[in-house]
């Protein structure tokens, strides 16, 4: 007897999580239902919004609006979509704007998604790291000599507003060009203005060629300034396990706490210190724990990080600057003080440090810089004495090589310093050519000795390049440049009195 085939049809069953919007507080919504979902999930609330579920109990399920709240109303079904919250990324991003979501928000349309990554991830292992020993030029010359960054570093930008944290962050990703670096700005709370000026420096410095935008202004959700650091920091992730060299710049995290102070007080969670939630150390030190220099297993890579942060009157001890100062491998203290006697950038040597930076610093400029920081510092203490009294022969000669060392450390806004052009001002300094001369001498010395080196002494700038050691044969090549422009100088002045 013949068997009879089944009539019966097998059906692919899907299960499905609900829920319905129980109350709506701004852009925090509580949703009664979604009994297995967890924090940092994603669930659907329908018509193109979603929401980032911050925490549940035994009866609902609080989560964050990613998208209009106008669209939402109470008694709306809510679908769990059981996966964590992600970014597409891939090679594309390079040169685009983009949300806090993932989204290009420019011009240019849609790009090609290559990868999807979680926005809040655990951090590379200590297995996963290796020492920093690559050296990161900043292009401003009080960075790169008195406080070096190294390729996987976290490092503070501390100040006022308005003292030059942002024009120096910029700088640095100017100074990237043609050094295969992927940079990676990040605006949190930045007025639409500032961030229209600063999409015009790096599109006009070319620098958008290899930048990536991700932004969360002022006039953004709340909600999305929150997350818009984690979403940079996976972007630059992702690049960093290519193999890649990234660096993050945060601007600035002080808004973002403030940000997260307003989510916190919607989810009804008690505040602290200064208003803030107990829990804002973790979120900032899981944020500046994904920086570092990853091994080959993990892409070889290596992730560094510029965190701004605001201060109140130059106080270094608020919650905010504190907390993250000691999360960072070291902090560039800008003071305003020092900003309105005239000094660019107005940073702070004796606040000033680089834990790991020093390491990585290249050979030729740790040789030349010695005890600079120290001389630096020492110059400020005698220059407010001497306001005061008169000064000793001693304190005088250390008022003098602290005015040379200042005049050698000015520098404008977004005009950029080199290896080469640092090493030249160093040694200079280190052999006292300069501590006799006059401010405007001095001064024209410092601007001008760039282009003179360039223009006749390639060659003995080409080896610096290469060697970056102070050997002998770079250190007479250096004393002959110095010696040529000061002939020069004294030649163009005796053709102009004739």
């Amino acid at each position: 007897m013949s068997s009879i085939p089944s009539r019966i049809p097998l059906f692919k069953l899907t299960v499905e999580e609900r829920g319905v919007i129980q109350d709506i507080k701004e852009f925090v919504v509580r949703i009664k239902g979604l009994p297995h979902c967890l924090n940092g999930e994603i669930v659907d609330m329908g018509d193109d919004v979603r929401g980032l579920v911050m925490e549940f109990d035994e009866e609902a399920v609080r989560a964050l609006v990613l998208g209009a709240t106008s669209k939402l109303r109470m008694g709306k079904p809510v679908k769990a979509l059981n996966q964590p919250f992600t970014v597409g990324v891939g090679p594309a991003c390079i040169g685009r704007m983009l949300n806090a979501m993932g989204e290009p928000c420019d011009e240019h349309g849609k790009m090609e998604i290559t990868e999807q990554v979680p926005v809040f991830r655990m951090s590379p292992s200590l297995m996963q790291r290796r020492q920093i020993d690559t050296f990161m030029p900043t292009g401003t010359k009080v960075i790169d000599m008195l406080t070096p960054l190294g390729c996987g570093q976290r490092q503070l930008l501390l100040g006022d507003r308005m003292s030059g944290k942002t024009s120096v962050a910029l700088d640095a990703i100017v100074h990237q060009q043609g050094r295969d670096v992927v940079c990676v700005y990040c605006c949190v709370g930045k007025s639409v203005s500032g961030l229209e000026k600063t999409m015009s420096l790096l599109l006009e410095s070319k620098a958008l060629d290899y930048t990536v935008v991700v932004a969360a202004p002022d006039n953004a959700p709340v909600a999305e300034q929150f997350i818009v650091p984690f979403t940079a920091s996976a972007v630059g992730d992702y690049f960093a396990r290519q193999g890649r060299d990234v660096l993050v710049v945060f601007d600035d995290l002080t808004k973002h706490a403030w940000a997260y102070r307003q989510v916190s007080l919607l989810l009804d969670r008690p505040p602290g210190r200064e208003a803030y939630p107990g829990d804002i150390f973790y979120l900032h030190t899981q944020l500046m724990e994904q920086a570092g220099c990853f091994d080959e297993s993990y892409g070889g890579g290596t992730m560094t990080f510029l965190g701004l942060a605001e201060t109140l009157q130059g106080d270094l001890t608020g919650y905010i600057p504190s907390n993250l100062v000691s999360m960072c491998d070291g902090q560039v203290v800008f003071s305003t003080a020092i900003y309105a006697e005239g000094i660019r950038p107005a940073v702070d040597a004796q606040l000033s440090l680089s834990i790991v930076g020093g390491r990585a610093q290249p050979p030729l400029l740790k040789a030349l810089a010695g005890t600079l920081r120290a001389d630096y510092a020492s110059y400020f203490e005698v220059a407010r004495l001497s306001r005061l009294s008169t000064l000793s022969p001693t304190a005088a000669r250390t008022l003098k090589r602290g005015e040379a060392i200042r005049d050698i450390l000015q520098q404008g806004h977004h005009v950029l310093s080199g290896l080469v052009e640092q090493a030249i001002l160093l040694y200079a300094l280190k052999k006292g050519m300069l501590d006799e001369l006059s401010t405007e001498t001095r001064q024209a010395f410092c601007s001008n000795i760039a282009d003179f080196a360039h223009a006749g002494h390639a060659g003995i700038l080409r080896r610096i390049e290469e060697q970056q050691e102070l050997t002998a044969e770079i250190e007479d090549g250096i004393e002959q440049i110095i010696k040529d422009y000061f002939a020069k100088v004294k030649h163009d002045a005796e053709s102009l009195v004739a």
